[in-house]
């Protein structure tokens, strides 16, 4: 388009900035380069034949458009879509000709890009994402351009370089960034504060099991699968992290804590203590002291 988007907006990273930027060690990890909100971008369309040495996410909002990445077909994308061309990777994309999308796209590198780029992609397939509207990810969008429009100091540059983990996190889908409780997890959680509820003192299983309505043998099962530990050693667990809390913030003698906790045994309370947090309850004090 000769006179581009009307209501468009985008920034481009000026060489020298980058090279600040690349000097940055806060800012290797993950930076961007380019970035952009287009509004019904009408006639919109890229094509590059040896891609991109950056990787570069497309996020349609309203309309659709289509991409293509190497030699796979066309694929569309929706308003509520996303997708991120590989980086080095033939692609072409489009605005949708009746009903051209609305995008939110930027360009981004870095030692941790490729990385991210797998843990958000690698089960779609090259397909689109589809995620729920959220206000956070487009707030964070526009903290991370008001930086970049700010005078080119280095604090915009890496405050711009940290809101980008975590707009590029709020992509991830629903199900696997806030998935909806199951049966069993709810069951795991009441669990769990119970337990809380009666640090001071022993429980058993039978007991656990008989709180979470459920036969002993089912509930351990349910709750390792949950955990991944039984439940008498999650719940020394937390024992042990309310000692590591009274060990920072009081004076008491590693004894009366262990007796706060049901424990009466302070060299078991030691040795429990130990197999936790790999020091021993005066260790930790002392690594901790001050």
């Amino acid at each position: 388009m000769k006179d581009g988007f009307r209501g468009q907006r985008s920034y481009s990273m000026p060489a020298p900035l980058l090279a600040q930027l690349l000097a940055h060690p806060l800012c290797q990890g993950l930076y961007l380069t380019d970035i952009g909100f287009y509004p019904a971008a009408r006639l919109h369309k890229r094509a590059r034949r040896a891609g991109s040495p950056q990787y570069i996410l497309l996020y349609c909002v309203h309309g659709e458009g289509w991409y293509q990445i190497g030699g796979e077909g066309r694929r569309a994308l929706k308003a509520n879509q996303w997708i991120i061309l590989p980086a080095e990777t033939a692609h072409r994309y489009g605005a949708d000709d009746a009903t051209p999308w609305t995008i939110y796209w930027l360009h981004f590198a870095g030692s941790q890009a490729a990385a991210l780029y797998t843990y958000l992609c690698e089960s779609s397939l090259g397909k689109p994402i589809t995620i729920t509207f959220a206000d956070e990810r487009l707030r964070l969008f526009e903290a991370i351009f008001a930086q970049l429009m700010q005078l080119p100091e280095p604090d915009s540059l890496v405050q711009a370089c940290l809101h980008l983990p975590h707009f590029l996190a709020t992509l991830a889908p629903v199900g696997s960034l806030v998935a909806q409780p199951t049966a069993a997890a709810e069951v795991v959680a009441n669990s769990i504060t119970y337990m809380r509820q009666h640090l001071e003192r022993a429980v058993t299983v039978p007991e656990l099991a008989k709180q979470a309505g459920l036969s002993g043998s089912h509930y351990s099962a349910l709750f390792r699968a949950q955990t991944g530990r039984p439940p008498i050693m999650f719940f020394n667990s937390l024992k042990v992290q309310r000692a590591c809390e009274q060990l920072l913030h009081t004076a008491l003698p590693v004894k009366d804590i262990a007796g706060q906790l049901g424990v009466e045994d302070a060299y078991y309370f030691s040795r429990l203590f130990t197999k936790v947090m790999g020091s021993s309850p005066r260790q930790f004090r002392q690594a901790h002291a001050g």
